[in-house]
């Protein structure tokens, strides 16, 4: 927010939590270890407020456009290296990979680019639960219109975005386990292919979730008009949201 064109309240509001770019999140595991779920377009903006230097691994939920189209400006981290470097690991669904290359195909294949490019290496999620960056991630497959997402878990941390609905073998699956969850709700009317606001809390509860935050907000959502309507233990994210687990 605001959107393009748009004079809606929400739009023209002066409050800074209503000012929200698109859905990127850092997990940091120590001071200098940071896990990037997700390059949004604005992420070159995003990471300049963190002031991290490196990166350990890269995580997409899946590819489109609002979630992946930052990842050029990965390149940045590799400034000053002394080639040859490690590649970062960047994880996703096997079934996106294919379309990533071929969205970014002057990283991914032979062409005459010059520049300094992004320098990773793409893995396909293995498993319900694998290793990044030394630490154990559980995800789950969660449905999105025509696609399928992937929600994370980091211990009792779990983040999930741009999904319909939490089937109920994944509330089975992650149910309890959960103590602070970041996901998304678009809305508070019923969209196709996103869950809503009033959903999305209902979601929660049925996880058993102790504190959650609601994400990728539309500028139908005003952060302090809307916010009261929310259970006790539920808040409305907000750019630059810190959370300690």
């Amino acid at each position: 927010m605001p959107q393009i064109g748009c004079d809606c309240d929400v739009c023209k509001s002066p409050e800074p939590k209503n000012k929200r770019t698109r859905a990127s999140i850092l997990v940091s595991l120590t001071s200098t270890k940071h896990i990037i779920i997700d390059t949004a377009p604005e992420f070159r903006l995003q990471i300049l407020k963190t002031g991290i230097k490196s990166i350990a691994a890269l995580m997409y939920t899946h590819v489109h456009a609002d979630h992946c189209h930052g990842f050029d400006d990965v390149r940045a981290f590799e400034f000053g290296k002394h080639k040859p470097t490690v590649p970062t690991p960047c994880y996703m669904d096997k079934g996106f990979i294919a379309e990533f290359e071929n969205k970014f195909s002057y990283v991914f294949k032979t062409n005459n680019y010059g520049g300094v490019l992004p320098h990773v290496q793409l893995h396909p999620i293995p498993t319900a639960s694998f290793t990044v960056a030394g630490v154990e991630v559980a995800t789950l497959r969660l449905p999105h219109g025509k696609v399928q997402t992937n929600a994370y878990r980091f211990g009792d941390f779990a983040y999930a975005t741009d999904f319909k609905t939490f089937p109920p073998d994944a509330i089975d699956a992650w149910r309890g386990k959960i103590k602070t969850m970041v996901i998304s709700g678009v809305r508070f009317n019923p969209h196709p292919t996103h869950s809503t606001v009033n959903e999305s809390a209902a979601i929660l509860q049925e996880l058993a979730v102790e504190k959650g935050y609601i994400t990728h907000l539309s500028h139908d959502i005003d952060y302090y008009k809307h916010r009261d309507v929310l259970p006790a233990n539920v808040e409305f994210a907000y750019d630059g949201l810190e959370i300690e687990c």
